[in-house]
């Protein structure tokens, strides 16, 4: 089982900035490494982790010794011959990294980070120029501690900003996708199936009369649940603007809606066309006659009203339906009808 010190996160290298670098709390690894310089160089930033080089710099060192010694102590201490010839290999993206031998005359048995601080105080003259992994490896008052822009930032106040930030994210993706649903066309199916969800209706009936009342001399009624099918009246164009292709796929979209509902509704079927409404086709022609619908509703009140059109204009002022009626426009040929927005009513789907 391999020992990880922190998650790790895989991100492109231009955001990482290095091949990898830790800030104690998580390892970030560019996600461009293959795979001999993803094992280097998560062995690397392990070490600094395990290491807590946040934590044991000394007080008033000079930071870019300290971290220069740090990358020593992880080559001598931590790297083996494979992390070597990895950082070697040619076009490597780990060239340049530090190696045991990067410092000329630094002794073999100086191995610690602090004492190859010291030895480097006292040497200026030998400080290299390599490639450092860009951890944060400033001093820490306490074991939890870690460098965030140049300040001491506490691994609980690091959470409660992840924690923040993926609030944050999880809002933006919430209202996202209310918006797609809210503005969503709704598919026919749906759309009836929420209209009609609803469908058994209580009845004022002697046949359960109400025991509200001990006058025996009174006998009001009381009422009963009985499954009743809801009233559906479909409604279709057979104005001059329907073609014949508009016609035949109106057709189809009444015979679907007739077989997918079959005995769970009780539905009339109307068309119309050249100034009437008839419950007989009587093939169409003529204008558009609209106003025909609301007046027809007013009258009946069924729970549903689908209407079969197209796009044709429509007067603001063909009347409105009683609001126990919901409308259902069906478009033939278009994405959207006219009459769905003057009578309060909703668009389906084509699919």
């Amino acid at each position: 089982m391999q020992l990880t010190a922190a998650p790790i996160v895989r991100q492109p290298m231009h955001v990482v900035g290095a091949p990898g670098k830790t800030d104690f709390v998580r390892i970030y690894l560019a996600s461009e490494l293959n795979k001999s310089e993803y094992r280097t160089t998560l062995r690397h930033e392990q070490g600094h982790v395990w290491s807590a080089h946040n934590r044991r710099r000394p007080k008033e060192a000079i930071q870019e010794l300290w971290v220069i010694a740090c990358e020593m102590e992880i080559a001598r201490t931590i790297y083996d011959q494979t992390d070597i010839d990895n950082i070697n290999a040619p076009r490597s993206r780990l060239a340049g990294g530090y190696l045991p031998g990067s410092i000329k005359g630094l002794p073999d048995d100086v191995v610690l980070a602090e004492d190859i601080y010291e030895w480097l105080v006292t040497h200026p003259e030998q400080k290299p120029s390599m490639q450092c992994c860009g951890c944060g490896m400033g001093d820490g008052d306490s074991s939890d501690s870690e460098e965030i822009d140049g300040g001491a930032v506490s691994i609980a106040a690091r959470e409660k900003l992840d924690s923040d930030e993926r609030q944050k994210e999880s809002q933006v993706a919430a209202e996202a996708s209310y918006a797609l649903l809210k503005n969503r066309t709704p598919s026919l199916t749906c759309a009836v199936d929420a209209a009609l969800r609803v469908r058994i209706e209580r009845e004022r009936s002697y046949r359960r009369p109400s025991r509200r009342y001990d006058n025996v001399s009174l006998l009001p009624a009381g009422s009963i649940s009985t499954p009743r099918p809801p009233l559906v009246e479909i409604f279709v164009d057979r104005s001059g603007s329907f073609t014949p292709q508009k016609t035949r796929m109106a057709e189809q979209r009444l015979k679907e809606l007739l077989a997918r509902y079959g005995s769970s509704i009780r539905s009339d079927v109307w068309f119309f066309g050249n100034g009437k409404l008839s419950d007989k086709d009587y093939g169409g022609g003529g204008d558009t006659p609209y106003q025909l619908i609301p007046a027809h509703l007013q009258s009946t009140k069924p729970k549903l009203a689908i209407i079969i059109t197209d796009d044709d204009p429509v007067s603001d002022r063909i009347g409105q339906v009683d609001r126990s009626t919901s409308v259902i426009c069906v478009p033939i040929g278009c994405d959207c009808t006219n009459l769905a927005r003057v009578l309060r009513g909703t668009d389906v789907a084509q699919a």
